[in-house]
């Protein structure tokens, strides 16, 4: 036990004569998030050369592997109309297949098999307001859906959306909600891009779209091994991008 506390004391003592020398604390990586194909520049975390870990898949199978960010300079047809410029950005990985997203600095993830349950590309036709998805994973079982905050929902005159319409993950007798409309929005679309266990902890984890407005899009990764106490998911990246 003594030699314990002296151990941790030497360490202490340690770390505080560190910092007095002025050496810089480690600064941990904020989680990003992006996805392959051309964006604004500014959009862009990513930097050429790079190695970011993204979900792959080979038929139906889908693997964690780490892959080289390939970044080339494009012309934006909105920011660079009408100069010579070149602000765009395209993003692409090494191999034949592109990647469902690509991640850096998120904790808990590691390259190898993992299992799915839902994929797919966004769809106008299968938003989340006009079909709710069911999903399984082992023997749990989960509904992802579109709810009105109200016992009487008013609905948007501009879309299918209610007012304040919240997307709502639930699961048992657990329910949570992940993102809220601003009133209406402005023509929103929310979808299901991907479902299954990415961080291996036999629960469910979500890859959605979802936007307050038509010329944004706004992809948001959610994990359970990230939830707090009660809690089914958490956000643990998002990639924002906007049209004009």
């Amino acid at each position: 036990m003594t030699r314990t506390v002296r151990v941790t004391f030497l360490i202490s003592a340690l770390l505080a004569a560190t910092l007095a020398a002025g050496f810089p604390r480690p600064i941990r990586q904020r989680p990003l998030l992006i996805e392959t194909g051309q964006f604004h520049g500014d959009e862009i975390t990513a930097r050429r050369g790079q190695t970011w870990l993204g979900l792959f898949f080979n038929g139906r199978k889908a693997v964690l592997r780490y892959s080289k960010i390939q970044l080339r300079t494009v012309f934006d047809d909105i920011t660079d109309y009408g100069t010579t410029k070149k602000t765009g950005k395209s993003v692409s990985t090494n191999g034949p297949r592109q990647s469902v997203f690509l991640l850096r600095g998120v904790i808990g993830l590691r390259p190898g098999p993992v299992t799915s349950v839902f994929q797919q590309e966004i769809s106008f036709e299968r938003t989340l307001e006009k079909v709710p998805v069911r999903l399984k994973l082992g023997r749990r079982s989960y509904v992802l859906k579109v709810v009105s905050p109200d016992m009487n929902p008013t609905p948007c005159r501009e879309n299918a959306y209610p007012r304040n319409a919240r997307l709502v993950l639930l699961s048992g007798r657990s329910s949570q909600t992940l993102y809220t409309l601003d009133d209406c929005g402005n023509d929103p679309s929310w979808c299901l891009l991907w479902a299954g266990d990415l961080d291996r902890d036999g629960k469910l984890d979500l890859y959605v779209n979802v936007t307050q407005h038509y010329d944004v899009s706004e992809r948001r990764l959610f994990l359970s091994s990230r939830a707090r106490r009660g809690r089914l998911v958490r956000q643990a990246a998002a990639f924002v991008t906007g049209g004009c």
